[in-house]
């Protein structure tokens, strides 16, 4: 009965940590550390009461209050929860593995939970910040991807339909075979459903950034044409104006020379100054 209580404790303790930890390193760090071991001593303490109420469904709980934490410390919806999520399904996917391994062994998986918990921990701990960590390296960041969420949410749902269904007949080992190789593939399908959706998005990024340097160009040889434009008519009038300046040098009239000037070569300065402050 001790070694029954102390395994429950000690793997019920350890989840909850897991699942705070992994979820603070999929969003982005958005707990300190000293921040993440309170919450993980709260969640702890809540969790375990939980878990002896109503089992493996106290998760729910814990990912909720995840939630509203993530988003107390100002982080997006999607992200505040999705991190929880996937954090669980790295955890469901760590003890998924352990139930595979034991059934190739042919030993009892409730029996290793429980009678050797401290191993069991050992083995789910690094499983876990594997694939959390992979999640993280290989999932870009989390954007506002409802399909996503969706999609894990179904995936918890089916997840806790599946438990359920076991644990009417004591976790059989034939169904739980069956139960990791189909949410094995249910993993699979997101994580490629996923992939497909961010090079959509990456596709799309490119695209836009193509039509944003395309019509920078046209602006560009716009102004170029309006300059090249601006240069000749300034060519021909510069000409015009060196031809009139000859023919009254010519003349050895002052006064309309300086008329001329004033007339219509002081004039030009404002006509610059105006096109200056066009560009």
């Amino acid at each position: 009965m001790l070694t029954f209580a102390f395994g429950f404790v000690v793997v019920g303790v350890c989840q909850m940590f897991l699942l705070v930890f992994c979820a603070n390193i999929l969003a982005r760090k958005a707990l300190s550390t000293l921040a993440a071991v309170l919450v993980g001593i709260v969640l702890a303490i809540i969790g375990l009461i939980l878990l002896a109420k109503i089992q493996y469904f106290s998760m729910v709980f814990v990912i909720v209050i995840l939630i509203f934490i993530f988003r107390f410390k100002k982080i997006g919806w999607a992200t505040a929860i999705v991190s929880p999520i996937l954090a669980m399904l790295a955890m469901i996917m760590s003890d998924y593995l352990i139930i595979f391994t034991m059934n190739l062994l042919n030993k009892n998986y409730e029996d290793f939970l429980l009678n050797h918990s401290i191993l069991f921990v050992l083995i789910l701990i690094p499983s876990t910040f594997g694939f959390s960590f992979a999640i993280n390296r290989f999932v870009p960041k989390i954007r506002e991807n409802y399909l996503l969420i969706v999609l894990l949410v179904l995936t918890i749902i089916l997840f806790y339909i599946f438990i359920y269904a076991a644990s009417l007949y004591n976790f059989p080992k034939a169904i739980t075979s069956i139960y990791t190789l189909i949410f094995a593939t249910f993993i699979l399908a997101i994580a490629l459903t996923f992939i497909i959706i961010t090079k959509i998005r990456q596709k799309q990024l490119e695209i836009q950034k193509q039509q944003l340097e395309l019509a920078q160009l046209e602006e560009y040889t716009t102004r170029m044409e309006s300059l090249y434009a601006s240069m000749n008519m300034f060519r021909h009038d510069y000409i015009n104006i060196l031809a009139s300046l000859q023919g009254y040098i010519a003349q050895g009239d002052k006064t309309i020379l300086e008329s001329y000037f004033k007339e219509t070569i002081a004039p030009l300065k404002n006509t610059f100054e105006a096109a200056e402050g066009d560009e």
